[in-house]
């Protein structure tokens, strides 16, 4: 088993969101045994901004079906406009409907990601 640290986990989670479909910070945390963790993965989304490597980082909202990016307006509309073009709908209040965008894997599908991504 090769540890891997936290945000490793992360984005190996992100990268299987599937196109179109959304998990809030909260969930992502969860899914690693890591109640109340929903800052941490947002510290480690925000830290992809260091790295050159493709996540899909648009997919991470909040547990309310909101953008969560503060500070960078432009930020913030990109990540809409992406998922806008994945067929992601925003109300007029710039909510999406997070029970139907979510994505929801089995404990056994997050079982096998986590284990693919420490090289088991």
């Amino acid at each position: 088993m090769t540890e891997i640290s936290f945000n490793e986990l992360v984005y190996a989670l992100v990268e299987h969101i599937p196109y179109g479909k959304v998990l809030s910070y909260g969930r992502i945390a969860q899914m690693l045994g890591v109640p109340h963790g929903a800052r941490a993965v947002g510290w480690a989304m925000h830290a992809l901004v260091y790295q050159n490597r493709r996540v899909p980082w648009h997919r991470v909202v909040n547990s309310k079906g909101r953008i969560s990016i503060k500070g960078s307006p432009e930020g913030a509309a990109a990540q809409r406009a992406l998922l806008e073009s994945e067929g992601v709908v925003f109300d007029d209040k710039g909510y999406l409907d997070i029970a139907y965008y979510i994505w929801d894997p089995s404990p056994v599908e997050i079982e096998k990601i986590i284990r693919e991504a420490r090289g088991e």
